[in-house]
């Protein structure tokens, strides 16, 4: 039975997936992806110019489907403290992700540009989900006023630290992480005259 054209790219994400986490986040090739998911070289080309945008679009699905299945699960804040909530789950899902630890352990110069020199396709895809939610957390009178993209940002900074340096302190934090980031996250976020 023939692959349609529109399921191939979920067969190469996914076998792109598991080739990862069998190499613990170490490179992998193309072809080795190609043989994972059934489909030839050519066929993998014609849509990835070489494995790192392979990964690039792996790595933008995992975040991305993560980042929907908290909203998803948690729905709209009801007020300032489950907004920061949900900051928080993502940040713990994101920390407990086997692929992302991978490449964060194993491919650092693939990982650091999205630390150093620009914004990739999840982040600027989060950074408007959090724009969002802050805005109506605004009209609402839950979080103080401010630009929504800016306080957005700062989030997204504050977030992003953590998963890249908190395994620093992960001996101090131990497992009041997530309170410390709540705390954090919502001392920025709560209206000046709480």
């Amino acid at each position: 039975m023939a692959i349609r054209n529109e399921e191939i790219g979920d067969l190469v994400l996914n076998a792109a997936r598991i080739c990862l986490l069998r190499s613990g986040g170490r490179k992998v090739t193309v072809s080795e992806v190609a043989r994972q998911a059934g489909v030839s070289r050519p066929t993998v080309y014609r849509r990835w110019p070489d494995i790192s945008e392979i990964i690039r679009g792996l790595l933008t699905r995992e975040v991305l489907g993560i980042v929907e299945k908290t909203i998803v699960d948690t729905g709209d804040p009801a007020d300032l403290d489950s907004l920061v909530d949900q900051v928080v789950s993502v940040v713990g899902a994101l920390r407990d992700n086997e692929l992302i630890a991978s490449l964060w352990r194993e491919q650092r110069d693939f990982m650091s540009p999205y630390v150093f020199e620009r914004l990739g396709t999840s982040q600027q895809s989060a950074l408007a989900i959090l724009a969002d939610m802050l805005s109506k957390g605004q009209e609402q009178g839950q979080v103080r006023s401010g630009d929504a993209k800016r306080m957005a940002a700062m989030v997204l900074l504050i977030a992003q630290s953590f998963l890249q340096s908190g395994a620093l302190v992960s001996d101090i934090l131990a497992e009041g992480w997530s309170t410390e980031l709540h705390g954090v996250v919502s001392g920025y976020l709560r209206p000046v005259d709480e």
